[in-house]
């Protein structure tokens, strides 16, 4: 290009060199400019179409790695809510957002990264009165403010090739918004684990055996999986010290197998987690956090999705928690002032191993109505013992129902709009026996007993808009 204007230039100062009068001269410097001129603007439209080249090849590149989903999510609550004397309030009209930012990276043939950015928040609210959102497991899985959190980050590696296939799972687990969750959320399975006993965001390590080939199994596999519960990164300032906080060190194995029949699946578990952390303040506002003991839960899970091509799915959880607090107490802050207590128990010294069971059912049937794109409606069940406790802190329900220490029922219909989005309308009934459900500290007193302002049922009429792509 610079050598176009070194040509034309040159012309035209030799037509210049033999023009005859002043008014040619000037003519011929008009001419010149506007050659130049001209050939500025069709250089500077390739400079234009280079640089468009270049941002599309740098785009392609950057989308070549890594592939990006679209989860977003409107949804409006409207709880009501009854106490022990009988008296109701309720909170309506409560509308929020959630954004999920999924991705997925095939680093190598035997390596891939998986993430999921998130957001959820309440409209117009700065996530102020959300305290529990800063906890780990809580991130981006309750209403804060509109930061995004990394609610998953892991890579799948493939160590060990052959007859049993071993890969290694590493960062923070699709540990959230496991099955059955997949059936009302209208999505294929997100996660891995059953939902009935953990649920939320966690960091950690799992090793997954496929078995497949050597038992000729479908779907059969064998997971260990190792993490933290609590991790104590200032140990380094307690060396010595018998009262630092020890870390909670959650070890799991799982056995998945299908049972022969197309979309079925059969999974036991059992997850230990020691030296649970108390996560209390006294009615001074001093933190009081201290182990208070270990839990195991034992769980079973039955799935069936899409039985005999019927359009029906069902599913069954059953599990048992078995919570041995270690005799130490801290005080934690209630309307009466500072009460010691430990985990499950207000008793100090107490070391009794406390028992609770719960069981979670459910089914959903796709409508064979094309005209209507095939709507879907479902019913759950759930029921929790006195005793029961598991690690669903982190569900992405702001009612938690599947820690209910009591009972709850769930219906729901979904209308598909298109093949990415649809809508659910829905209604939670939550009838609560013993008080805490959800909590470790303190002993699960009785709803009735407590009488007063204890929560005694609550109910939550919803309505959601999907979009997934």
């Amino acid at each position: 290009m610079k050598k176009v204007i070194k040509l034309s230039f040159a012309a035209s100062l030799a037509t210049l060199s033999l023009s005859a009068s002043d008014t040619d001269l000037q003519s011929k410097i008009n001419s010149l400019e506007a050659q130049i001129k001209e050939i500025k603007a069709v250089q500077a439209k390739s400079n234009d179409a280079i640089e468009e080249r270049v941002d599309k090849i740098e785009t392609s590149t950057m989308t070549d790695k890594i592939d990006f989903g679209l989860d977003f999510r409107t949804r409006v609550d409207n709880f009501e809510a009854k106490d022990a004397s009988g008296d109701k309030t309720s909170s309506k009209n409560v509308w929020s957002n959630r954004l999920r930012l999924n991705m997925n990276s095939d680093i190598a043939d035997d390596m891939k990264f998986t993430g999921r950015l998130s957001m959820y928040k309440n409209w117009s609210d700065t996530g102020s009165s959300y305290l529990y959102s800063s906890m780990d497991p809580m991130q981006g899985r309750r209403p804060s403010d509109s930061g995004v959190f990394v609610e998953r980050a892991y890579i799948d590696w493939t160590a060990i090739s052959g007859l049993v296939p071993v890969t290694f799972t590493i960062g923070r687990q699709p540990s959230s918004d496991g099955p059955s969750h997949q059936f009302k959320d209208n999505t294929v399975r997100k996660a891995t684990y059953s939902a009935l006993s953990f649920d939320g965001a966690a960091d950690g390590i799992v090793a997954t055996a496929n078995l497949q080939k050597v038992t000729g199994v479908k779907d059969m596999a064998l997971r260990i999986g190792y993490g933290k519960g609590y991790q104590d990164d200032t140990t380094y300032t307690y060396v010595g010290d018998a009262s630092a906080i020890k870390d909670t060190n959650v070890l799991g194995a799982f056995l998945d197998s299908g049972l022969g029949i197309d979309g079925s699946l059969l999974q036991l578990s059992v997850v230990g987690a020691t030296d649970v952390v108390s996560n209390t303040t006294n009615s001074s506002g001093a933190n009081t956090n201290t182990n208070i003991g270990d839990v195991i839960l034992y769980t079973a899970m039955l799935e069936f999705t899409n039985l005999s091509n019927s359009g029906l799915d069902l599913f069954a959880h059953y599990a048992i928690s078995q919570s041995k607090p270690n005799g130490v107490t801290s005080n934690q802050a209630t309307p009466y002032g500072d009460y010691p207590m430990g985990l499950l128990t207000n008793t100090p010294g107490d070391t009794e191993q406390k028992d609770g069971h719960a069981f979670w059912l459910g089914t959903r049937y796709t409508m064979p109505i094309e005209s209507m794109k095939n709507p879907k409606i479902g019913v759950e069940y759930n029921q929790g013992s006195k005793n029961w406790f598991s690690f669903t802190q982190g569900s992405n329900s702001l009612t938690n129902k599947l820690a209910t220490r009591g009972s709850a029922v769930e219906v729901y219909y979904i209308q598909p709009i298109n093949r990415y989005a649809s809508l659910r309308f829905g209604a939670e009934m939550i009838d609560y026996e013993y008080v805490g459900s959800g909590y470790q500290i303190g002993t699960p007193m009785s709803v009735s007993d407590m009488g007063g302002a204890t929560l005694d049922k609550l109910n939550n009429f919803y309505l959601l808009f999907n979009l997934i792509y």
